[in-house]
């Protein structure tokens, strides 16, 4: 092989493994101890960003931090007890219960899906922030005494920025609680669903996996039309998925549930819709 042909199947092979390396994830940091800026999430051969305040003490949503549902998904990346962490921005919602958990246990609400149902049990010590608060929040996940999951921080601080823009629906409640009261006007059978509308739907099928989606019909007895992805549900990386069964969503054939979708997706005119919910499901009452 000449020179000039092994210089350039040489560069082929680097190119393809910096792609390969550039599709990873991002690393986490570990917990340093002593540190005065927040761990987060960053790029393989990066430098984790630091948390500084601004002069009024709040900031901007810090870079490489991670909307609080993220964590959940990824759970396997951001474990205590491996020294791993991230900083992990939502909103302070009310008291929550950690049996075992060092400080005040309160929910911390997802503001970028589930329109208030996406939340995680986080421990601060000391005196909370008020609830609605937006703060980002250094930690990591740990066990409390009933073997679930809460996020134990490390520091809290104020952030700045606008929330998301609201839905026209009131925010539920944290946790993948299920409630349930009237669809709002305007409300169709999914067969007749259009794009950013609200839906009622009855599951036919479960979602075998995080991701594959509920098959859906006007009700659980009709015929299959849509498959809907509800709030949260993400295939962690890797498969490697540490969600407990209160972190999903638990549907019942035979029973009707309404949500706000974002699009009505078809590929053809005539298969199944593909739906993402924007809202968490309620019971039809």
């Amino acid at each position: 092989m000449s020179r000039a042909r092994a210089l350039a199947l040489a560069a082929l092979v680097a190119a393809a493994c910096g792609a390969k390396h550039e599709e990873q994830p991002a690393r986490t940091e570990p917990l340093g101890k002593g540190s005065d800026g927040g761990v987060a999430a960053v790029a393989d051969g990066g430098a984790a960003p630091v948390l500084g305040p601004d002069d009024d003490g709040a900031t901007a949503t810090p870079p490489g931090s991670i909307a609080a549902w993220q964590a959940v998904i990824d759970r396997d990346r951001y474990l205590a007890r491996r020294g791993q962490g991230a900083v992990i921005v939502g909103r302070m919602g009310g008291d929550a219960i950690a049996p075992g958990a060092r400080g005040v246990i309160r929910w911390l609400v997802d503001e970028t899906e589930g329109n208030g149902a996406l939340a995680v049990r986080v421990a601060l010590a000391g005196t909370p922030p008020a609830e609605g608060d937006r703060v980002a929040v250094r930690g990591a996940w740990a066990l409390d005494n009933q073997r679930r999951w809460y996020w134990q921080a490390e520091s809290v601080t104020a952030v700045k920025t606008p929330p998301p823009a609201a839905l026209p629906e009131a925010p539920l409640p944290p946790g993948h609680q299920l409630t349930g009261g009237p669809p709002p006007s305007g409300w169709k059978p999914v067969s007749r669903g259009k794009d950013g509308g609200v839906i009622v739907f009855g599951v036919i099928k479960s979602a075998v996996a995080d991701g594959d989606g509920w098959v859906i019909g006007d009700d659980s007895f009709s015929p299959p039309i849509a498959n809907l992805t509800l709030p949260g549900e993400r295939l962690s990386y890797g498969g490697h998925d540490l969600r407990h069964d209160d972190e999903r969503w638990q549907l019942k054939r035979g029973v009707l549930y309404w949500v706000r979708i974002d699009r009505y997706r078809r590929k053809t005119p005539d298969s199944r819709a593909y739906l993402r919910a924007l809202t968490a499901p309620v019971k039809v009452q």
